[in-house]
């Protein structure tokens, strides 16, 4: 069982030809675990599951909340600004219930102790 997901819109509908994807936060042409390590620090890369929608709440999001209602996610990965208000609601609130971290872009760089967790405050 995967225990990191990563969630990805591959086309938002505000995107278009002439400025193309606007929420590109992972190249899905380059390998993806460096990607992650810089989000989420060193990790297996065989817990990590690529969940790819061609448009948000498609086949991958219904997979994403199966995962993580079945409390099989220790991490979500995903760009919050492609997901409608609705769903980032639901997305928080599945991983606080669940104890998964959720983890967007804005996370990169931030501290965390070896085991990838954040520092207690």
């Amino acid at each position: 069982m995967p225990s990191i997901l990563v969630y990805v819109v591959e086309h938002h509908p505000l995107d278009r030809p002439e400025t193309g994807p606007l929420f590109r936060w992972i190249h899905l042409d380059r390998d993806l675990h460096p990607q992650l390590e810089s989000l989420i620090g060193p990790h297996d890369p065989q817990e990590v599951r690529l969940l790819l929608d061609p448009l948000p709440a498609g086949p991958a999001w219904r997979e994403l909340l199966a995962y993580l209602m079945g409390e099989h996610a220790r991490v979500v990965v995903t760009h919050l600004a492609p997901l409608s208000s609705a769903q980032r609601q639901q997305l928080i609130g599945l991983c606080a219930q669940t104890g998964a971290r959720l983890i967007t872009p804005g996370d990169a760089g931030r501290p965390r102790t070896p085991n990838g967790a954040r520092p207690a405050d």
